[in-house]
């Protein structure tokens, strides 16, 4: 992610980029890379014993956070996202279940996610129903009627997040959470 900011910047795009208002987005582990660059400290065994890792980039000003996975195997889920100060928005659902051979999270864990976050400035909307990859460009999953739906009021509920956060006002995110009512189970955020 550094790498490829490093060459952004650099190139003839760089000149248009505001170097204080650069946002990160990502799914899943997707998710995990922008919590990494916003701060998260993670522990890895090596031959002295343990080593703290720490992949942060002060560029990175805020960050959309969709269904991240804790950090199984990393250390406690707190220590590891206390040092992410930066405003952050967690989008899941109710079904948001990753299943894959040798790895199970349940939705609950991208809550814990949330909770752990150091920042006070976070914010978090969780859809009913839906699943783990309806937030991909996947077309059926979560249900046929919810997917779309769900893919739009992300897209407009990342956008309000992170025109507030570059100095717009709470109003499009709250009206964002009355227009979108029936579709979430929770919604709320802290400052």
């Amino acid at each position: 992610m550094r790498f490829g900011l490093d060459r952004l910047m650099d190139s003839a795009l760089g000149e248009h980029i505001n170097p204080r208002q650069i946002m990160a987005a990502g799914h899943s582990y997707g998710a995990n890379t922008c919590l990494l660059a916003c701060g998260a400290t993670v522990q890895r065994s090596n031959a002295t014993g343990l080593q703290q890792i720490q992949y942060r980039d002060p560029r990175i000003q805020a960050a959309v956070i969709i269904s991240a996975p804790p950090f199984y195997g990393m250390g406690d889920i707190r220590q590891i996202l206390a040092p992410v100060q930066v405003p952050t928005l967690h989008i899941t659902s109710t079904g948001d279940e990753i299943v894959v051979p040798g790895y199970h999270s349940s939705p609950a864990d991208r809550i814990s996610v949330y909770e752990a976050i150091g920042g006070s400035r976070k914010a978090l909307a969780v859809f009913k129903d839906g699943s783990h990859s309806m937030f991909t460009d996947r077309l059926n999953t979560g249900g046929i009627e919810l997917n779309p739906k769900v893919k739009v009021a992300t897209r407009q509920l990342a956008l309000a997040f992170l025109d507030e956060v570059r100095g717009g006002t709470a109003q499009p995110m709250n009206q964002w959470a009355r227009d979108h009512q029936s579709l979430l189970e929770r919604f709320e955020k802290r400052s």
